[in-house]
């Protein structure tokens, strides 16, 4: 008599390999610190007096604006890093002095026009957003919106707005008194240590996870998106990461996580917050940060104002789409 067996198929997962996979121990600042170029910050000073004469604004200006051809190499050492670098840039030496926070913003918005598509960042549309503490707390507005500590995250996980960027840009105007550093760890060193370690919980990462979008939502849409930690694409493993934002989903769609699921979170985080895989910086006033969302997660610690209003720390965002 002829017995029937079944056997689990295993998938056969490989690590990503490429510059994007470093820790602290392999990486410096040289690898994502760049300065301008004293032509290409004439460039900048040029254009402000275009779009100080031409009498523009944030909500008037146009990437016909931004053709300066020392405008475009910024772009491409940008677009380089991002893509075929460690991930992401941080670029300082913006000649910002006198400026004002709308002027800045514009510049900074012409370059990420070289870059793709701004995307509309809430449901007012706007194509750059103030990351600054409005006082609330995250159960009133997203984390953005406070002085809090965040969590490894990749942008706009919860898809708000229908809206999951390529890159992540970041120009800061001011810092906080003290606190608010950046911390930046790779999404493929993490999937790899995991892959290592547990490759039964990074198939529990590609299976659908539920996100909250809540803070950002009109009445009667619904308040989850639904979508898998680990994505493959041609390109290599796309990230789509929130902790906060996962249980909340979870939560609000009356689906608790599955234990197993709960495990691989936990086990996900842990190789996140693991401080040899991880890098800090302080963004300086002027400093303007892109960085590859689907590869890279991001992080903040915590911070004190200043009393003043005009003084406290604020960062503008981009969101953009490219053609990838």
């Amino acid at each position: 008599m002829q017995t029937l067996t079944t056997t689990k198929r295993i998938r056969t997962r490989r690590p990503m390999t490429g510059p994007q996979v470093w820790d602290r121990a392999t990486i410096d600042d040289m690898s994502y610190l760049v300065t301008l170029e004293p032509h290409q910050a004439d460039a900048f000073l040029r254009i402000r007096a275009d779009l100080r004469r031409g009498g523009k604004r944030i909500d008037t200006v146009e990437a016909a604006d931004f053709t300066d051809p020392a405008l475009a190499e910024v772009a491409d050492a940008i677009s380089t890093h991002v893509h075929s670098g460690p991930g992401f840039i941080v670029l300082r030496g913006l000649p910002f002095d006198g400026w004002t926070d709308e002027e800045a913003s514009m510049l900074y918005w012409g370059i990420g026009t070289h870059l793709g598509r701004p995307l509309p960042q809430n449901r007012a549309g706007e194509r750059v957003y103030l990351v600054q503490d409005t006082g609330a707390t995250l159960m009133e507005a997203r984390g953005s919106k406070t002085n809090l500590g965040m969590i490894y995250h990749t942008d706009s996980a919860a898809a708000f707005v229908g809206s999951r960027p390529d890159i992540l840009a970041l120009m800061c105007l001011r810092k906080a008194v003290s606190g608010g550093e950046s911390l930046m760890v790779s999404g493929h060193t993490a999937y790899n240590t995991l892959l290592a370690t547990r490759a039964d919980l990074v198939d529990v990462l590609y299976g659908e996870f539920l996100f909250d979008r809540s803070k950002d939502t009109a009445e009667g849409e619904d308040p989850v998106s639904r979508g898998a930690v680990f994505t493959d694409t041609a390109e290599g493993v796309q990230i789509r990461y929130n902790r906060l934002h996962i249980e909340l989903g979870h939560h609000l769609s009356g689906n608790p996580l599955t234990t197993l699921q709960r495990e691989a979170l936990d086990a996900f985080d842990a190789i996140l917050n693991e401080p040899a895989n991880s890098i800090d910086f302080t963004m300086e006033p002027g400093d303007v940060f892109f960085a590859d969302n689907a590869t890279m997660l991001h992080n903040r610690n915590a911070f004190t104002d200043a009393d003043e209003v005009e003084k406290r720390r604020c960062l503008v965002r981009l969101w953009l789409a490219t053609d990838r």
